[in-house]
């Protein structure tokens, strides 16, 4: 859409790629430093929760069970910790590397696009199925896209809110890992909701973090099954099982960019699948469903 946008306005095609991409890389840099700045200073305040781990050693106390006079350095390893910050900057990097080179194949994506769907309508026909399907499928992706984040969003706000309310710390950092990484699913959700759920511990208790677990599943849930089918085309439909085994599938094959691609590459695959008739039948076992 926003290389329509600038080729109405007259903006050259090599220009509008270049614009585009730079705008996607500008968003991961701004993405990788505010989760650097967080994780920091989340690290950083580790030692002010002494005196709620202490609260709850008192808990424990009064029934029993005497850990005796600790402080939260005698259940985490400095070394480890630094080390596990250092290999996840080393992870993130490595990551937004493969995110770079995917944006530049999008830049030469949106160059090629037009050459390319001319070379398709001349040795496929204007009129074919398989055409009309295939030029379909940028849309078709595209709001996926569009429709991910759009749910994406109504989780992260979600549990920003709900944590913020509960008085959870860093509940920006958390709702935003949430947003992210909805994008994986099925297991996405369930990582993002374990940093809260141990923080809701620590400050407020099991009591706190039954409720973020609670929470958590509540918001997944309405935006999954309420909100997602009512925006949600039948293209973009999978099968659960399809869902899970591509994320294995594509992480194997990608690494940690190709978990985020999944279902996007699977989508396409359906569509690419479903334009001859000969392998229509492989498309449809990948939906969900049968077709009307």
């Amino acid at each position: 859409p926003a290389m329509r946008w600038l080729t109405r306005r007259g903006v050259p095609p090599l220009l509008g790629a270049a614009t585009v991409v730079a705008g996607l890389i500008g968003i991961l840099a701004g993405m990788i430093i505010f989760l650097g700045a967080a994780f920091t200073g989340f690290i950083r305040t580790l030692p002010q929760y002494q005196a709620s781990l202490e609260a709850q050693a008192a808990v424990l106390t009064d029934y029993g069970i005497d850990i005796g006079r600790f402080t939260i350095w005698d259940y985490i390893d400095q070394g480890l910790v630094f080390q596990q910050a250092t290999e996840l900057a080393r992870q993130i990097g490595s990551i937004a590397v493969d995110v770079f080179l995917v944006f530049v194949g999008i830049g030469f994506l949106l160059l090629e696009g037009p050459r390319l769907a001319a070379v398709l309508a001349r040795y496929l026909g204007e009129e074919s199925t398989p055409y009309r399907h295939l030029s379909q499928s940028g849309t078709i992706l595209i709001d996926y896209v569009v429709v991910r984040t759009k749910v994406n969003l109504i989780t992260g706000v979600g549990t920003w809110l709900f944590l913020t309310l509960l008085g959870v710390d860093f509940a920006v950092l958390w709702g935003f890992i949430a947003f992210v990484l909805s994008y994986v699913p099925y297991i996405g959700l369930v990582v993002a909701a374990i940093p809260p759920t141990l923080l809701a511990l620590i400050e407020f208790g099991p009591a706190g973090a039954v409720a973020v677990i609670a929470a958590v599943a509540l918001i997944d849930a309405a935006a999954e099954n309420l909100v997602l089918p009512r925006i949600a085309g039948r293209e973009l439909d999978l099968s659960p099982f399809v869902v899970l085994f591509s994320v294995i599938f594509w992480g194997f094959i990608l690494g940690a960019v190709g978990i985020f691609l999944a279902i996007p590459l699977t989508i396409a695959v359906k569509l690419f699948l479903e334009s001859w008739e000969e392998t229509r039948w492989m498309g449809e076992l990948l939906g969900n469903g049968d077709r009307k």
